[in-house]
């Protein structure tokens, strides 16, 4: 699978940096406070997109409701590093429980919408909402944790396989076709929305950003097959010379024509797939891609 010849030069080093520099002075007696992490574009776009997409009732849900805690989340999570790439989000672990780790992301904004909505909305496609902070004027969105994007694919020295393939896009259309149900559509879908987590398996980020739509207004476009399909291309063009079968090489344009259901239906998404498909990419992608992270902690 992967280009052994292939050798990333261009890769920044590791940034390690004293943890002081991060943190704010606290009013309160504890010494931590959050991190200055600044909202992506993406996040800043929530509250409006979910006030458009959130006039349709969903249909209730057999989910356990999101914890909301009127907390500082320091209190009980530590920063570790946070990624320059994709997503404005702090990797973390608990205090405590040291193996607990999670990503948080940080909003300007006092209440989430999202949260409301997360309640609602339950896929193993989509990226999962843990718990939720309150404290000051903030709020803090605690998220599962992720190893790479597809992006990270893309800009590593590893080629990928049909199988490979067929593991990432085939939970996005079970997602896409899950909203559909609903009446919704993903806000934006790219290589850097595209996320997976150490077992190898898929994450959409963004549906707390999905909208409303009526049944007439869903094609290929509006329900993001189209970006899909450029997602595909990229991904194959990674490896140019693997001999893929007819019926991969034909998913692009397939995409942009029929819909979600019948896309399901083809052979190559309806036969079994081996569990852990796609950890060996995660991998080496995690290992080869740029980084850009920052430490938390000074080591020595």
């Amino acid at each position: 699978m992967m280009k052994h010849n292939q050798v990333n030069p261009s890769r920044p080093p590791t940034v390690w940096v004293d943890q002081s520099a991060f943190f704010h002075e606290h009013p309160s007696s504890k010494p931590i406070s959050s991190p200055d992490i600044q909202p992506s574009p993406s996040q800043m776009m929530t509250a409006a997109a979910i006030a458009l997409g959130s006039k349709k009732s969903l249909p209730a849900r057999p989910k356990p409701s999101i914890p909301q805690l009127n907390q500082n989340p320091w209190d009980t999570f530590e920063p570790v590093a946070a990624s320059s790439q994709d997503r404005s989000l702090i990797f973390a672990r608990h205090k405590t429980m040291k193996g607990e780790l999670v990503h948080i992301q940080q909003l300007k904004q006092q209440f989430s919408p999202a949260t409301e909505l997360m309640e609602q909305i339950s896929h193993p496609s989509f990226l999962r909402l843990l718990e939720c902070y309150h404290h000051d004027t903030s709020c803090t969105l605690v998220w599962e944790p992720t190893e790479v994007s597809v992006s990270h694919i893309l800009a590593s020295s590893c080629s990928i396989t049909s199988d490979e393939l067929v593991g990432i896009v085939k939970p996005i259309l079970e997602g896409i076709q899950y909203l559909r149900g609903l009446g919704r559509a993903l806000a934006t879908l790219g290589p850097e929305t595209i996320l997976l987590t150490q077992a190898g398996d898929v994450k959409i980020m963004g549906v707390e950003n999905s909208c409303q739509i009526n049944e007439s207004e869903m094609n290929p476009a509006t329900m993001k097959l189209c970006a899909l399909a450029d997602v595909v291309t990229k991904l194959m063009l990674r490896n140019p010379t693997y001999e893929w079968e007819p019926e991969i090489k034909n998913l692009p344009c397939q995409l942009e024509s029929i819909s979600v259901e019948e896309l399901l239906q083809n052979a190559m998404f309806t036969r079994g797939s081996c569990e852990g498909e796609l950890k060996l990419l995660v991998s080496v992608a995690n290992k080869t891609a740029y980084h850009g992270i920052k430490s938390y902690y000074a080591r020595c």
